[in-house]
């Protein structure tokens, strides 16, 4: 367990970095500062506990780090022990893994930005295909759920952004069709009763939203109980 906690940590860590870049230079470089511009120590890049240590600040300059970088850590940390202790409903480990590592980053940047980086779609598109080897690729039903998908946006574009639909698009050719339909019923149900309880508490109505986290949180949904839905589904015929 110890080794996928650090696994964990060390993954969100650098894909959340990748996520805010936006030039391949990141990956040639020594990390640094977002404020001072120096160089940081290894002792600054242990996740979770170099954060605790310097108190959420720079070592060198003393500036905030965003927490973001904290509540990535912590949340990839988490979704990559629980398999270890509640058995997943869908049990393909690399594809979980996969999708932890990347969407969770994502989900955070877009909560915080608005916005989904095209090269981190692309990532998840090529990894995804290479990780299943195209088992999941039906192309007259990913066909028509794609052009669906596109329709959708075309009647809701001022609700929904045209990266969402491409997350959508890319998981549809790299899982089962019906664990897809889950996610995609789970992602507006669990965000659809989230905006109700965050209208409630706002002073002025919500006029958008970020969708990546209701992704996330409707995908590892189906993860854990698909196998459960599926029970219920063909039980009934």
């Amino acid at each position: 367990m110890s080794l996928i906690i650090v696994m964990g940590g060390l993954v969100a860590s650098f894909i959340y970095a990748l996520t805010q870049s936006d030039s391949i230079s990141f990956l040639t470089r020594r990390s640094r500062c977002d404020s001072c511009s120096n160089h940081l120590k290894v002792t600054d890049l242990i996740p979770v506990i170099s954060y605790l240590k310097n108190r959420g600040r720079c070592s060198h300059c003393h500036s905030r780090v965003s927490i973001n970088y904290l509540l990535v850590e912590v949340i990839t940390i988490m979704l990559f022990v629980m398999p270890l202790i509640v058995p997943l409903g869908y049990d393909n480990m690399l594809l979980y893994y996969l999708l932890v590592s990347i969407l969770i980053p994502l989900a955070v940047y877009d909560f915080d930005t608005l916005l989904i980086p095209t090269h981190m779609l692309v990532l998840l598109f090529v990894c995804g295909l290479y990780l299943t080897k195209l088992e999941h690729m039906d192309i007259s039903i990913d066909f028509l759920t794609v052009i669906i998908l596109h329709i959708f946006y075309m009647l809701f574009k001022d609700k929904i952004g045209y990266g969402d639909i491409q997350l959508f698009s890319i998981l549809t050719m790299i899982t089962p069709f019906d664990f897809f339909i889950f996610t995609f019923l789970f992602t507006y149900i669990i965000g659809g009763i989230s905006v109700i309880i965050l209208d409630l508490f706002e002073a002025s109505r919500i006029t958008k939203v970020p969708l990546v986290p209701f992704v996330a949180a409707g995908l590892f949904t189906t993860f854990y109980l698909y196998a459960d839905f599926i029970d219920i589904y063909y039980g009934g015929f």
